[in-house]
C-alpha cells in the first residue's frame, strides 16, 4: 500500500499477486480512489475478470481509450488467461509503454517471479506479493487501527482478537469495526479480553490450549466441557478437529526448537503465543506428542470411514489422551 501511494504519480503499470486477497483488495480500492473521479466508474473503469478470455490485443484497446471523467483510466485485469499468453518483445514493448493516461494493475493468484510478465512488470512497473501475514503484524495492525479510535488494547487482548478471527484480515477488519461500535455505545476506551468474549467469535486456540492441558492429567471432564461448550456455540466439529491437529503440529515443532526466539521467528508467532507454545510442549515427551497426534490422524480416517461418528471420534481422541 506504501508503495503504491509513494508512487501514484509515476503508477502506470502494477502487479498484485499473494493469498491476502483482503489486503490485495483493499490496495485496489486505494488505485481507484486515487484516480477515478466520483462517479466515473461506468466512464473509466474497466474490469476483466479471473475467468474472462482476454488477450493483449483486448487490453490495448482498453489502454488506447482516453478516460472521459478521470485524471486516469484504471484497467483491473484478473483474466489468468492474460498471465498464460505467449510473451515476447511486443509484449514487453506494450507494458513498456503503457500511457500517462492510463494505470493498468495485473491481480492474480499467484505470480512466478522467474516467467518473463514479471519480470517486466517488476522493471517497467511495480510488482508486490501480498500473503497472510503472521501473527505479530496483525496484532499490530489490529492495535494501530482502534488507536486510531482511540481505544486501546493489550498485546494479549489482540493476539486473541487474531485468534479469533484464525489470523484472516477480512475478519479481523469486519471485528474491528464491531470494537468500534461496542466502544462507542458502551463509553470505553479500553478493551480488555471479557470484551472480546460477549461480542466476538469464541477463540478456538485458546480453548484447544485448554483442551490440551487436560492431556494425561485425568481431567477428561474438564476438556469435554470446553468441546462442549463449543458445540453449542455452533462451531464445526471438521474445524475443532482440524485446530486441534495443527495445535498438535505446532507442539511437536515447539518441542523440537525449544527456544522462545528461534519459534516467533520461524512459525511468525506472537511472542505471548509462542511463549504458552513452548511452555505446554515442556509437559509432554516428544514421543507423547507424536502419539497423540497419530491418535488424533486415526480418529479422523476411523470417522471418514464411516466407522464413528464425528462427535464420538473427536470425544474418543480426548478421553483417550486425558487418561494417565
Amino acid at each position: 500500500m506504501n508503495m503504491i501511494n509513494k508512487n501514484a504519480d509515476d503508477l502506470h503499470l502494477v502487479l498484485l499477486f499473494g493469498n491476502e486477497d483482503f489486503y490485495i483488495d483493499n490496495c485496489v480500492k486505494a488505485i481507484k480512489k486515487s484516480f477515478i473521479a466520483p462517479g466515473g466508474d461506468d466512464m473509466d473503469l474497466n474490469v476483466i475478470a479471473k475467468d474472462a478470455k482476454c488477450d493483449f490485443d483486448t487490453l490495448r484497446e482498453y489502454v488506447e481509450m482516453p478516460p472521459w471523467l478521470s485524471s486516469r483510466r484504471v484497467i483491473i485485469c484478473r483474466s489468468s488467461n492474460i498471465y498464460n499468453c505467449d510473451f515476447d518483445k511486443a509484449e514487453e514493448d506494450f507494458l513498456k509503454s503503457v500511457p500517462d493516461s492510463c494505470v493498468l494493475v495485473f491481480v492474480f493468484d499467484k505470480a512466478d517471479k522467474n516467467r518473463k510478465f514479471t519480470k517486466a512488470v517488476v522493471k517497467y512497473g511495480i510488482a508486490a506479493e501480498i500473503n497472510y501475514f503472521p501473527d505479530s503484524e496483525l496484532i499490530k495492525i489490529a492495535k494501530d487501527s482502534l488507536r486510531k479510535s482511540n481505544i486501546s488494547l493489550s498485546d494479549e487482548t489482540a493476539g486473541s482478537l487474531v485468534s479469533r478471527c484464525d489470523s484472516q484480515m477480512r475478519q479481523i477488519s469486519s471485528e474491528i469495526e464491531i470494537i468500534r461500535l461496542y466502544c462507542k455505545e458502551t463509553g470505553k476506551d479500553t478493551v480488555v479480553f471479557e470484551d472480546l468474549e460477549n461480542i466476538c467469535p469464541p477463540d478456538l486456540h485458546a480453548s484447544v490450549f485448554a483442551i490440551t492441558d487436560c492431556f494425561g492429567t485425568g481431567k477428561c471432564d474438564q476438556a469435554l466441557n470446553t468441546l462442549n461448550s463449543l458445540i453449542l456455540r455452533k462451531e464445526p466439529v471438521a474445524k475443532l478437529r482440524a485446530t486441534l491437529v495443527t495445535h498438535l503440529k505446532r507442539l511437536i515443532i515447539a518441542k523440537d526448537i525449544n527456544n522462545k526466539q528461534e519459534i516467533m521467528s520461524k512459525m511468525k508467532f506472537a511472542p505471548y503465543y509462542a511463549d504458552n507454545l513452548l511452555k505446554q510442549a515442556s509437559r509432554f515427551t516428544m514421543d507423547q506428542l507424536i502419539k497423540l497426534y497419530f491418535e488424533a490422524i486415526k480418529t479422523e480416517s476411523d470417522f471418514k470411514h464411516g466407522l464413528i461418528d464425528e462427535r464420538i471420534s473427536l470425544e474418543t481422541l480426548i478421553v483417550k489422551a486425558a487418561i494417565k
